[in-house]
Formats: C-alpha cells, sequence, structure tokens
C-alpha cells in the first residue's frame, strides 16, 4: 500500500491504520520528487502479506497537511487463491520505482522500450476459412504508469467471439525473456475466418504517462541509496512522460478449405464434432405436438454451424428450427453444443423412421474431412386418445318426452329468424355498393425511396446516439444491417449470421468492398456491446458508414 501525499510542503501526525486482515511486512518513508517553493511528494509505503482470501476494505490514513487534517481514501481489494508457480517470482524483480529513476547518461526512449511495451499473440499465422485462431493483445509494464487504451483492434474479416466477460485494469505478473513483468489484458479474442485471404490485425494503441523521477546522483545507481529504507533519500526531481504505445503488425493467412474429397453437402463445419439425435421419452399419440432435437456437440466453429440436412419421412412437416447454444468461450478452441429443435404435429398412426443424420466437417488436426452421424430414429404414433363425453347431447328418453306442437312452435320461430337475416344482408350488400360507386378510387402510393427506408430503419438508433445510450445504439445498428438483408433477400432468421450472409452477398454478387464494410460494421458493433466506453464522434461515424452501406443493399436489390 501506498499512500501519497502531493505539493504539500508541511505534513505532521501522519497516522496509518490498523490492519486486521494482512500482516505488515515493513514500513517506510520515500520522498519521491521536489516541486517549486519547497513543495514535494511524501510516500508513505506499506507491504502487506494476506493471510487469507477474500474480500476486504484498506482503510485510509489520515494526517495534518499543511495545517489542515485530511484523509485518504480507501480501497477495497479482492485476495484469490496463489496461483501455481507464481511463488517462483521473486517481487524485487517487478521495482518500478527503481526502474522508473533516470540516472546520469540514461535514455528515457531506450528505457519506455525495454520496460514499456504492447505484444499481440496469435495462436496461429496460417489456418484455413472456418478454423479458430486465439488472438491476444497485452500491455507489459516494469515501469510506475498511468494507461489508457486509445484505439482497440479491428479484426475484419473475422467473426469475433470475446473470451472474457470485462476488461479491467487488475494485472498479472509474467515472465518474458527471463524478465518479471506486470501485464494487463486489452483484448482475448477467438477469430473464426469468414473467407480466404491475407489479413493483417490492426494495432491496439495504448496512451502512457510515465512517472519517471530523475537524480544527478550516480552513486544511487551503484549502490541503491536512493531508496534505501534506513537513509534519508534525496529530492530528485520529476518527469512526466506522455507516450503512445502501438503492437506490431500480425498477419494472418487464411486458406480455403481444400477441395479434394470435399463432400457435396460440406457446410463449412471446421473442428471435430458428435452428431445425436434426441426424441421423446413419452408415447407419441396421433396429433400430438412433437420436438426433435438435433444435437452437435465438440470444439471449433459451433457458432457459426447451420442445421444438417434431415430427410424427414413423408407426412412430417416441420418449419425451421429452434437454434440453442451452450459453449463454454473461455477455453480455445471453442467447445460446448449447438442444438436444433424441430416441431411438428405427429401425422397417422403407425411407425416413421428418420434416417440417419449426417454432419461432414473438416478436421484441422488430421487434415482431412471426417463425417459425423447419428443413429436412424423409428416413431411410432399411437392412435389419438378419446376425448371425454361432454355432456352437451340430451339422452334419448328426454328427447322423446318433448311435445310434438313445440317442435311446430320451433320451427316457425326459425323461419322468421331466416327471413329478417336475409333482409338485413341484402341491405348490407346495398349500401356497399352505393358507397362504392361515390366513393373515388383511392390513389395509388408510390415505394418509398432507399432515403426513407434507411431514415425509418435508424430512427431508434439516431435517438439512442442523442440520448448518449450507447449499447442501443449498437443493437439498432446491428439490427438495421440484419433486417435490409433478411426482407431483401428473404432470408430466414435462423441463417441470419455473419458466415452466411457474407456468403449470400458474394453470391448475390454484391461489390466485396460493400460486404467487407458490412461485416466491419458488425465487428464494431459487437467489440462497442463488449467493451463499452465509446465516445460520440466514433459512433457518429459508425452511423454515417452504417448509412452507406444500406444505401449500396438497396440500390443493389431495387
Amino acid at each position: 500500500m501506498q499512500y501519497i501525499v502531493e505539493g504539500a510542503s508541511n505534513i505532521r501526525q501522519f497516522k496509518v491504520p490498523r490492519f486486521k486482515d494482512f500482516e505488515v511486512a515493513d514500513v517506510f518513508d520515500y520522498n519521491s520528487a521536489r516541486y517549486g517553493q519547497g513543495l514535494y511528494t511524501y510516500s508513505k509505503i506499506i507491504v502487506l502479506l494476506s493471510t487469507r482470501k477474500g474480500k476486504f476494505t484498506i482503510p485510509g490514513a489520515t494526517a495534518i497537511i499543511d495545517g489542515k487534517p485530511m484523509h485518504s481514501n480507501a480501497v477495497k481489494i479482492a485476495v484469490k487463491p496463489g496461483v501455481p508457480g507464481m511463488h517462483n517470482i521473486d517481487p524485487d524483480d517487478i521495482d518500478t520505482e527503481e526502474e522508473s529513476v533516470l540516472y546520469p547518461g540514461d535514455d528515457i526512449k531506450d528505457k519506455i522500450e525495454k520496460n514499456l511495451f504492447l505484444r499481440v499473440e496469435t495462436s496461429k499465422t496460417t489456418c484455413y476459412v472456418g478454423e479458430p485462431l486465439m488472438v491476444v493483445y497485452k500491455a507489459y509494464s516494469r515501469l510506475n504508469a498511468n494507461s489508457q487504451v486509445v484505439k482497440r483492434p479491428s479484426l475484419t474479416g473475422f467473426s469475433v467471439m470475446e473470451m472474457v466477460d470485462a476488461y479491467d485494469g487488475r494485472p498479472d505478473i509474467e515472465r518474458l525473456n527471463g524478465r518479471s513483468y506486470y501485464t494487463n489484458l486489452v483484448r482475448k479474442v477467438q477469430l473464426f475466418p469468414l473467407q480466404e485471404g491475407v489479413y493483417t490485425l490492426d494495432p491496439a494503441e495504448i496512451e502512457s504517462v510515465v512517472h519517471f523521477i530523475k537524480t544527478d546522483d550516480p552513486a544511487g545507481k551503484r549502490d541503491g541509496s536512493l531508496f534505501n529504507r534506513n537513509t534519508r533519500p534525496l529530492f530528485p526531481s520529476a518527469i512526466n512522460h506522455r507516450t503512445i504505445l502501438r503492437t506490431e503488425p500480425k498477419t494472418i493467412t487464411v486458406k480455403p478449405l481444400p477441395t479434394a474429397n470435399q463432400p457435396a453437402d460440406f457446410g463449412g463445419a471446421v473442428g471435430q464434432f458428435t452428431l445425436t439425435v434426441n426424441v421423446p421419452d413419452a408415447p407419441i399419440h396421433q396429433g400430438d405436438l412433437v420436438k426433435i432435437q438435433v444435437v452437435i456437440s465438440g470444439s471449433g466453429n459451433l457458432s457459426l454451424l447451420t442445421p444438417p440436412a434431415i430427410k424427414w419421412p413423408k407426412g412430417v412437416d416441420t418449419a425451421e428450427p429452434a437454434v440453442k447454444e451452450n459453449v463454454n468461450k473461455y477455453v480455445f478452441p471453442l467447445s460446448g453444443s449447438k442444438t436444433f429443435e424441430y416441431s411438428f404435429a405427429a401425422p397417422d398412426t403407425g411407425d416413421y423412421i428418420i434416417p440417419a443424420v449426417h454432419l461432414p466437417y473438416y478436421d484441422p488436426a488430421d487434415n482431412k474431412y471426417k463425417t459425423a452421424t447419428s443413429d436412424s430414429i423409428t416413431l411410432h404414433v399411437l392412435p389419438g386418445l378419446q376425448r371425454a363425453d361432454t355432456g352437451l347431447v340430451a339422452p334419448s328418453h328426454q328427447i322423446s318426452s318433448i311435445k310434438p306442437h313445440y317442435f311446430w312452435f320451433a320451427g316457425v320461430v326459425l323461419v322468421i329468424i331466416a327471413s329478417i337475416t336475409y333482409q338485413v344482408i341484402s341491405l348490407r350488400k346495398a349500401k356497399k355498393k352505393a358507397i362504392a360507386k361515390a366513393t373515388p378510387p383511392a390513389p395509388v402510393e408510390e415505394a418509398p425511396s432507399p432515403e426513407k427506408i434507411i431514415s425509418e430503419l435508424l430512427t431508434g438508433a439516431r435517438q439512442a446516439l442523442q440520448n448518449h445510450q450507447q449499447q442501443a445504439f449498437y443493437r439498432e445498428v446491428q439490427d438495421a444491417l440484419w433486417k435490409v438483408v433478411a426482407t431483401n433477400w428473404q432470408v430466414l432468421p435462423s441463417r441470419l449470421n455473419k458466415y452466411h450472409i457474407t456468403q449470400l452477398l458474394r453470391e448475390k454478387q454484391v461489390p466485396a468492398e460493400t460486404i467487407r464494410h458490412f461485416s466491419a460494421i458488425l465487428d464494431e458493433c459487437e467489440w462497442a456491446l463488449y467493451t463499452p466506453g465509446q465516445s460520440v464522434s466514433s459512433m457518429e461515424s459508425l452511423m454515417g458508414k452504417t448509412e452507406g452501406v444500406l444505401l449500396q443493399l438497396l440500390e443493389i436489390r431495387s
């Protein structure tokens, strides 16, 4: 813990709290910088050892500063179980204060290059279309610095799945090239390439302010006296250096899937999969609602899979299936299951056979095509259940006891009612004809222009932008893109995903540039929904891009 007083000339009665949940390993003072007029920064540094895991509050300290009593803020922390192997890392290997000292002859640029940088790591640099790969952006630091992300990497050309729920500022410790660093996760994703080509991943950018301490005493570098806890340190000058860090370009080569031995019904599945068909355990009667599940399990591009072809028995009429995913996004490659549930009314009685269902897929580990196959299923439909007597029909002895003149009276009443009904219907028809002759034909409305359609589609997005409702804005933009595609080319809801839509747009000869912009907007929306905090200017820029893409799609259709 470090309690810091900045810009004070007189500090008295500095009192630290009692740390009941921790052991105090060491306490020392540190005067880190001198400002003009006798003002300097003072720090009270306390090394704490946690005795148990849990959530705790570190209390604030009190002091009289320039004659005024003041109290620092409290801090909440969470103590987690130890990481296996972490005890092998010596905390003294990451002395950010020592690394941030500029001794005579030291160069700021060289200090930053060695101790503060960004890296992008990929599980592979060459893969097939649909084959998952993992990309991790990290910041490494051994300096006393404050940093913030100023540009998030764009991942155009890929379907993206985030591997973390949220990005925070809590650092981990990692060894790289024999040195220990504090690391912060900038982004960690699984990518699924949508088409072949060579892609360069955009860099991540971080703006950092490094707090250097410059001293003219070369002896401190040799014997560490500048930070010697048993002697009063010197008063070096402070330098705050601002810098922009970027990741090096990373190129991914996406190869087309082999055409040799590719099954005719191959639908783009890449990974390792199994296939099962589940039917109800309860007896099935004629007319019952039957639900059959086709479950694809395994690892790979599960989120892009479409329903396998099923040869339904004659008399079985199904609609588009309901789709449910149960995946573990935290592991690589993506694993879990995807379920397609079909519903239909049981046909006539008898046995109905659903042949084995096949899912061809490409296994990149074995570099060959394989087929996951289910067992064939026999549905035995029983006769429908008899409905209970409603009791609406009178017993025969009651009917026979009714006197004959009541039947004659009922007949007369029915004739009168029929005559009145006929006259009412005739009068209504005559009135409708008169109105039709007197009313001129309604003018034919012209079809709305593409600009008007776009304006209506993006009404919700504009409203969200005005109200600074970021998540609502990005969802409205996504909905507008999907609605145009679904309406123009009659795409079923179950097939509204980037993999199939980009294929469809290529089949419809939509320009490659339009498809690229379409995918880029969807990627930006996905990223923004996972990591809120976009500026108004970036949202306005995305609105303009969306209007352009929508106009191009509507003009192509017309």
